[in-house]
């Protein structure tokens, strides 16, 4: 039975089918931009948060100007807007060349990655390190053509889930493993080549 997956919403041709205006809207929204192919991301960084600054404009019932995302580097993204009290709103992007992707979560903290692997991948000292020895088995566990995607996949979990509690990429522990466990992910419908998860407590 296919896993269910969380819808990912082209930005900005979905906006007529998405019910986000005056405050509407649903407790965890994943819009995607195409981007330039480029390992550079300053100009994916600027066309997904424009594109955030749509969705908010549309959800607070403003203009997107009048939006503004915080940005200090190594934590998440933050709204604000004068007059208004919106600390629970959650904000979460990740980049891969040609795709960027975020997740607005309303009433918590929300985190999103996402992965492109070359099939050639040497994931295994990465997956020990970082992912610790449960998903390195059920990694290894799969045929091996399939280990480089089973990877991707543990790997944009559990960058979720560090995005989703705010704390740095550091290698795996039992300590880390409990905090993660209170995080809900899942994975995210996007595009062949690509991996995704999406995580929010």
């Amino acid at each position: 039975m296919p896993q269910a997956r969380v819808a990912v919403h082209p930005w900005p041709a979905s906006r007529h089918r998405l019910n986000i205006a005056s405050g509407v809207g649903a407790e965890l929204l994943v819009i995607s931009v195409e981007t330039p192919h480029s390992p550079l991301r300053d100009t994916a960084r600027t066309q997904i948060r424009g594109a955030l600054r749509e969705v908010l404009g549309l959800q607070l019932d403003c203009a997107p100007e009048a939006v503004t995302l915080l940005s200090v580097p190594g934590q998440a993204l933050r709204v604000a807007l004068p007059g208004h009290t919106i600390s629970a709103i959650g904000l979460s992007a990740s980049h891969e060349a040609g795709f960027s992707v975020a997740a607005i979560r309303q009433g918590g903290p929300v985190g999103i990655d996402i992965m492109r692997i070359a099939p050639a991948f040497d994931w295994q000292a990465v997956a020990r390190d970082y992912l610790g020895p449960q998903a390195w088995h059920r990694i290894a566990s799969q045929p091996e053509p399939d280990q480089p995607q089973a990877f991707a996949c543990e790997w944009t979990r559990l960058e979720a889930g560090l995005k989703c509690l705010g704390i740095g990429l550091q290698e795996w522990c039992p300590a880390l493993a409990q905090r993660l466990e209170g995080c809900r992910l899942m994975a995210l419908d996007v595009p062949a080549g690509l991996f995704g998860a999406v995580a929010w407590r």
